[in-house]
C-alpha cells in the first residue's frame, strides 16, 4: 500500500511539473498573456514548475483518505491510485511524443496498466472514459492504425489474464478460498474471464461479475441523491484537517478550511484550462469521472454515520466508505496544489520588490495545513 501510494506521489509529481510547465509558456499549447493581464515585466523563475509539482504531491499524498489508506495494506485502492496516476502521465508523455518513432508506445503501455488493474479492483478502468476522449481530441488517427490494434488487443488479453490466477489458486484448496473459484477445464475459465463472468465456469464468473454483492442497476437510487451528494462531501471535509475538529459530520470547524481547498481546487482546473486545453480534457474528465459520476455509480445507501434519525439501521452503509474516492481525493490535492502555485504567482506578480518569489512564499505554507492536521488520525498505531 505505501509503495503504490508513493508511486503514486511520483507520477503526479511528474505530471503537475508538466501542466506548470505548459502554463508558464515552455510547452506546446502553451498559454500566452492577453492583453492587461498581469506584471508583464514578471517572469516565473525556472525553478517555479518543481515548487509546484512539490506543493501539489505534498498535498494529494497527504489528504487522510489517501494517507490513512497507505500505511497499512487494508485494501486494495492504493494499486488503483498508482496505476491512475501512471496513466494520466503516459498520456501526457504520448500528446508530447507522439509524432516521435515509439511514442505510440506511451499509450500502449497507459491501456496496458488499465486492463492489468482491473484485475486487481474495477477502479483502475476509471480513466478510461477520459483517456479515451483525450485520445478523439488530441490524435484518434492513432485508433485506425494497424499496427497499434495488433499491440493493443494482445496487451488487453495478457492484462486481463491476470484473473487466471483466481482458479488456479482455488484449485491448491487454500484456508482462505472465498467462492471457491474453481474451473474444471481452462477453456471454462478462460470464457469467464474474457467475458467478464457472462459466460463459461460458473463459480469463477460469479466472482468476476461480483454477484455476492447484489448491487441493485444504478437506475434504482438506494438512497437520495442529495444524501449521496451529502456523503461524498462529508468524505471531503474530512481530507484537509480531519484532527481541527473530532466531528465527524460535514457541518464542522473544518468547513472553512474545507471550502479554501475546494476553491484552490477549482482554481487548478482553471491553471490547466488556460495551460492546456487537450490536458484538460484528460484531468478535467478524469475529475468529473472521480466525483460527480462516480458518486452517481456507487450508487450508497445512506452514510454510515449520517442521517442517524433514519431507521432502520440497514439501509445505511455498513462502515465508512471514503475509501472508495480515494482517487477523488488524491486528484483534488493535485488541482489545489496548481491553485495554490497560481495564487503564489499571483502573489509575487502584485509584489514590486527583487526575489518577489520568494517573498510571496509563505502562501505555500497552506501546503503544510493536512500534514499537521491528519498526522495522527492518519495513522494505524494502536488500531486493532
Amino acid at each position: 500500500a505505501a509503495a503504490t501510494s508513493a508511486a503514486a506521489a511520483g507520477f503526479y509529481f511528474l505530471v503537475v511539473h508538466r501542466i506548470l510547465w505548459g502554463f508558464l509558456g515552455s510547452a506546446p499549447g502553451r498559454r500566452t498573456k492577453e492583453e492587461g493581464e498581469g506584471d508583464p515585466s514578471f517572469e516565473p523563475a525556472c525553478w517555479t514548475p518543481l515548487v509546484g509539482a512539490g506543493v501539489a504531491t505534498l498535498l494529494s499524498a497527504t489528504a487522510f483518505t489517501v494517507w490513512n489508506q497507505s500505511t497499512v495494506n487494508e485494501k486494495v485502492y492504493t494499486i488503483s491510485v498508482g496505476i491512475i496516476a501512471a496513466v494520466v502521465w503516459l498520456a501526457f508523455r504520448w500528446m508530447d511524443k507522439r509524432e516521435e518513432g515509439g511514442g505510440t508506445r506511451y499509450l500502449l503501455a497507459a491501456f496496458y496498466l488499465i486492463a492489468l488493474g482491473s484485475t486487481n479492483h474495477l477502479m483502475s478502468v476509471l480513466p478510461l472514459p477520459a483517456l479515451g476522449l483525450f485520445v478523439l481530441v488530441v490524435g484518434p488517427a492513432v485508433l485506425l492504425r494497424r499496427e497499434f490494434l495488433l499491440r493493443l488487443v494482445p496487451l488487453a488479453i495478457i492484462g486481463i489474464s491476470f484473473n487466471f490466477f483466481l482458479p488456479i489458486r482455488a484449485a491448491e484448496r487454500p484456508v482462505i478460498n472465498e467462492g471457491d473459484p474453481t474451473c474444471e477445464s481452462a477453456a471454462g475459465a478462460a470464457a469467464a474471464i474474457y467475458s467478464n463472468g457472462q459466460a463459461g465456469c460458473e463459480r469463477l464468473a460469479l466472482v468476476l461479475s461480483r454477484f455476492q454483492y447484489q448491487k441493485p442497476p444504478i437506475s434504482d437510487r438506494q438512497s437520495p441523491i442529495q444524501a449521496q451528494l451529502l456523503n461524498y462531501f462529508q468524505y471531503f471535509d474530512w481530507q484537509w484537517a480531519r484532527g481541527f475538529d473530532p466531528s465527524e459530520f460535514p457541518r464542522s470547524g473544518r468547513n472553512p478550511i474545507t471550502f479554501v481547498f475546494l476553491g484552490l481546487g477549482l482554481w487548478g482546473l482553471w491553471v490547466i484550462f488556460r495551460a492546456d486545453r487537450n490536458v484538460f480534457v484528460l484531468v478535467g474528465g478524469l475529475t468529473l469521472t472521480v466525483t460527480l459520476g462516480l458518486v452517481f455509480y456507487l450508487n450508497f445507501e445512506y452514510g454510515y454515520s449520517l442521517y442517524p434519525e433514519i431507521q432502520p439501521r440497514e439501509i445505511h452503509e455498513v462502515r465508512e466508505r471514503d475509501y472508495f474516492f480515494i482517487v477523488s481525493f488524491g486528484l483534488w490535492g493535485v488541482l489545489a496544489g496548481l491553485g495554490l502555485t497560481a495564487a503564489w504567482l499571483r502573489v509575487s506578480e502584485s509584489l514590486k520588490a527583487k526575489k518577489r518569489q520568494i517573498l510571496a512564499s509563505p502562501v505555500l505554507l497552506v501546503a503544510l495545513i493536512p500534514l499537521g492536521f491528519n498526522w495522527t488520525w492518519a495513522s494505524r498505531a494502536g488500531d486493532y
